[in-house]
């Protein structure tokens, strides 16, 4: 089952697992080591201070105890089992911001390889291409239906949809559940990374080999769901030209954004992109100028309801080959 979040840990958790991280006690905790002497000898830490780790990672709810030892619980799952999306959550993808963050300015640029994993990003590592995904798995459902719906909305009668870059496919899954022909393109890395968890969801999967191409023809909707945040202007300006090309005419495109000036949330976006150092929270002028000289019409903004995000929307002009 996937590992949910919620509403995540507190900032005083957050740091005490990335402090953990960091320091090596998780990677201790979750392979060899069950005892503060274990992981005082496994690190560099005093045994003091690795037994206060142990203590109130149990607090936590992370490790039990068992006898003499201290064992992982589920609640420490998106640690151990990476290697399949659906247990991550969103955890250890704010740790990697934080690496991130605190490496800022680094000459040789620390952690800063997180540009999200696209196609245009082939060294992003394994791990932190999985952590991206797991996120992606643990957004909320009702953020996901809303929307879906909002882009539905603005394309009531669109039979085939394709979900542009959309990670781990939770947009292209439930489009398919409402009984939309679905689409997902995206990097040949993050396909095999989400293959197994999109297997019988009637999702058709579409590599991409270039970072801004969109290899399909004559869709009816294409979607873009916390996509442009992830890249530069020069890179959005030219995915959405290939977005425009992959559209039949008078099919539409819903770009789903946090939207600077409109919603509290574009904020840690901001700092997130700052992070990451490529992206940023975009305002809707920003999007409909892309969408404008991507040579779609139509453009406007709507806010997509129970949420907040926007819905930046334009169309392909019928009749245009």
């Amino acid at each position: 089952m996937p590992t949910r979040d919620g509403p995540g840990p507190d900032h005083e958790e957050l740091l005490l697992l990335w402090s953990a991280r960091r320091t090596g006690v998780l990677d201790a905790l979750t392979t060899t080591a069950g005892t503060a002497d274990g992981v005082a000898a496994e690190t560099e830490l005093d045994r003091a201070t690795a037994a206060r780790f142990v203590r109130t990672l149990a607090d936590y709810g992370y490790l039990r105890r068992v006898g003499e030892e201290y064992e992982p619980t589920n609640r420490a799952l998106g640690f151990l089992a990476t290697r399949d999306v659906r247990s991550i959550g969103a955890t250890p993808r704010a740790l990697d911001l934080l690496d991130s963050i605190a490496d800022l300015g680094a000459e040789d640029g620390g952690s800063r390889d997180d540009a999200a994993g696209d196609a245009d990003e082939p060294d992003v590592s394994s791990e932190r291409l999985r952590h991206r995904l797991g996120a992606q798995v643990a957004r909320p459902a009702g953020e996901v239906r809303a929307g879906v719906t909002a882009a539905v909305d603005a394309a009531p009668d669109a039979e085939r949809v394709v979900d542009v870059y959309g990670g781990a496919g939770r947009y292209a899954a439930e489009f398919a559940r409402r009984g939309h022909g679905a689409t997902l393109v995206d990097s040949a890395r993050v396909l095999d990374a989400v293959g197994p968890m999109l297997a019988g969801q009637d999702v058709e999967t579409v590599v991409a080999e270039r970072a801004t191409a969109v290899p399909v023809d004559n869709a009816d909707l294409a979607v873009l769901a916390g996509v442009v945040q992830r890249r530069s202007p020069e890179s959005n300006r030219a995915l959405l030209r290939s977005t425009h090309d992959a559209l039949g005419p008078g099919g539409a495109v819903v770009v789903l954004e946090p939207l600077r000036g409109r919603s509290a949330r574009a904020r840690r976006v901001a700092v997130e992109r700052l992070a990451v150092g490529r992206g940023d929270a975009y305002a809707a002028e920003t999007v409909e100028g892309w969408l404008d000289e991507a040579g779609f019409v139509d453009r406007e903004t709507r806010d997509v309801s129970g949420t907040d995000q926007g819905a930046v929307v334009g169309r392909r002009e019928r009749g245009v080959d």
